[in-house]
């Protein structure tokens, strides 16, 4: 299976030529010339959600806006049409997981986790999830984490299904955050990043900037459990005519499932 991890920057009027209605069409591009199984998406606004489900027809959309009101995004899973989805859900980084809109005070906005259990193609089962933690404080990330590892203690202990973890972490590879979830601090079911499978990666950013750099910060990751072999992984630099599709470089992972569950 093939999975991506992608935060399409949302649409900021400061970005003046590279605004979404600018770059919407090469988004459109990258998603249907790959044939992704799950895609896990960041920064999506409203009109952005429209705009995708308007033009991508193999995907079924899931999860919610992280507010009601101001800075709405999303962390929307797309699941290929070739897989069913079980069930699904959107919890929020808070001490009220349920409350739409809630975060704790030193987080500068709402943050989300969207999770989906999926039923694939080939009877396998797994568990997704689907995060952007916070951009300005250590102690807010590693708060997000730690709520994200109780849902995931919760849910496992339930049915241990195989999990993969992605999203936008806005931490370094070295970074605290990322050791802790490596080593297994957060829950009992131990992550890996596929970034593993080819270390060199690490040295290379995620952040294009719009401009193709391909040094500075990596900071968007997929974490897999153990039940997971992990058969390739990169970072997508695809544009057209040196115009890229967000100010982040989407990383993806092809993943199969260690033939003892099947």
């Amino acid at each position: 299976m093939k999975v991506m991890t992608f935060n399409l920057r949302t649409d900021f009027p400061l970005d003046i030529n590279n605004r979404w209605d600018k770059r919407k069409e090469i988004v459109y591009e990258l998603i249907k010339n790959n044939d992704f199984d799950i895609i896990g998406v960041q920064e999506l606004n409203n009109k952005m959600f429209n705009d995708l489900t308007s033009e991508i027809f193999n995907y079924n959309f899931v999860g919610m806006p992280r507010s009601s009101k101001f800075f709405i995004e999303r962390n929307d899973i797309l699941v290929s049409n070739r897989h069913r989805i079980i069930e699904y859900n959107t919890f929020w980084l808070s001490k009220n997981p349920e409350k739409i809109g809630s975060s704790v005070w030193y987080s500068v906005f709402p943050r989300i986790c969207t999770t989906a259990l999926i039923e694939l193609e080939d009877g396998n089962i797994v568990r997704v999830y689907n995060t952007h933690l916070d951009f300005l404080l250590p102690k807010a990330r590693e708060y997000g984490l730690k709520k994200i590892g109780e849902y995931i203690e919760n849910q496992h202990e339930k049915d241990d299904y195989p999990a993969i973890l992605m999203g936008d972490f806005n931490s370094s590879p070295n970074s605290k955050v990322i050791r802790n979830l490596s080593e297994g601090k957060y829950s009992s079911k131990k992550f890996i990043a596929v970034q593993d499978s080819k270390k060199e990666i690490y040295s290379l950013s995620t952040l294009s900037k719009f401009k193709g750099s391909r040094k500075g910060l990596h900071i968007d990751y997929i974490f897999v459990t153990e039940e997971f072999d992990v058969k390739n992984s990169e970072i997508i630099y695809y544009n057209i005519d040196g115009r890229y599709p967000s100010d982040h470089y989407p990383i993806s992972a092809e993943l199969k499932i260690k033939d003892r569950l099947v």
